[in-house]
């Protein structure tokens, strides 16, 4: 018996008229089903994370409280990280395990003990055969010294960022 076809569209012709006119959501979705549904995949606000539990005003309190507690040594660091696109100093782990070689996800990470903060390199474009430029960072906030240990010495950074710092206070870099 060979397999159903799939109808593409509405399932009602009626319905089509009671499609909501440039509202972004998918083409076939009526105005019921994106009540029901929701209107589809939301923009990510880009400068903070969107773990339940954390406001605006919460994450903001975590930025000015570990900017306030950065040792001297983090504060100079990225104070030339920002200036001078100098982070060397920021980011001490480089380059950070990876459970892929040829395609790591994270290339370089740095911890500051007195703040509390995790900063961290994800990997650029691909400049080439195994080598990528260095992409945008992250600075995750209220990380704990056994948490960045794991971070430092797990076999796949990227699968520790998802599983715990994601539930974490974060911003995009300025660095």
């Amino acid at each position: 018996m060979p397999p159903r076809r799939r109808r593409i569209g509405p399932r009602n012709p009626r319905a089509a008229k009671n499609r909501a006119p440039n509202s972004g959501a998918t083409p076939y979705r009526t105005i019921q089903e994106q009540e029901f549904y929701g209107a589809g995949q939301q923009p990510r606000t880009p400068n903070v994370n969107s773990s339940p539990g954390y406001s605006r005003a919460d994450i903001n309190n975590a930025i000015d409280e570990a900017s306030q507690n950065l040792s001297p040594e983090k504060r100079e660091a990225l104070r030339r990280a920002q200036w001078l696109w100098d982070d060397e100093q920021l980011l001490t782990t480089r380059p950070t395990n990876t459970s892929y070689p040829p395609r790591p996800r994270t290339l370089a990470a740095g911890y500051d003990d007195e703040s509390q903060t995790l900063f961290v390199r994800f990997r650029g474009r691909r400049t080439g055969p195994d080598e990528y430029a260095d992409g945008v960072g992250y600075e995750y906030y209220n990380v704990t010294p056994q948490e960045w240990a794991k971070f430092r010495d797990n076999w796949s950074p990227g699968r520790y960022i998802n599983s715990t710092l994601n539930g974490k206070p974060y911003t995009p870099a300025s660095w």
